[in-house]
């Protein structure tokens, strides 16, 4: 399904966001050590750092699936593939936070959620 220019507008706006809004989590969780982690609550002590690292390396990776792939026409299925892997961590954040009775993180968590959604299905729509 063709899309209108404004919507095109809009989903390159909400992808550059969601590129912004997992840079820095991502370079935290890749470069942060490991005291660190723990003093942030991320990591129990004796725990290992992999999934951590993992997991920043993946979010740094999809800020580059969220933009690249579309803006070039190099594999564009890439980014609602991106999109929805962006769900995932989210939905996973919620069910984190929510066992952690962190609520105040909730209302962020399902914001980006949404946008997320929304990239993953206007952009599969349009392949």
């Amino acid at each position: 399904m063709p899309q209108s220019n404004t919507m095109n507008t809009a989903l390159w706006v909400i992808q550059g966001l969601l590129s912004a809004f997992f840079i820095m989590p991502g370079i935290g969780k890749v470069s942060g050590s490991v005291q660190q982690h723990i003093a942030d609550g991320h990591l129990k002590p004796g725990a290992s750092i992999i999934p951590i690292r993992l997991l920043g390396i993946l979010e740094l990776l999809g800020c580059v699936g969220i933009i690249v792939p579309w803006l070039t026409g190099i594999a564009p299925i890439l980014t609602p593939i991106t999109a929805a892997g962006f769900c995932m961590v989210m939905a996973t954040g919620i069910v984190v936070h929510t066992k952690r009775k962190e609520y105040k993180m909730l209302p962020m968590l399902f914001v980006v959620l949404a946008l997320a959604a929304l990239v993953t299905f206007y952009r599969f729509s349009s392949l």
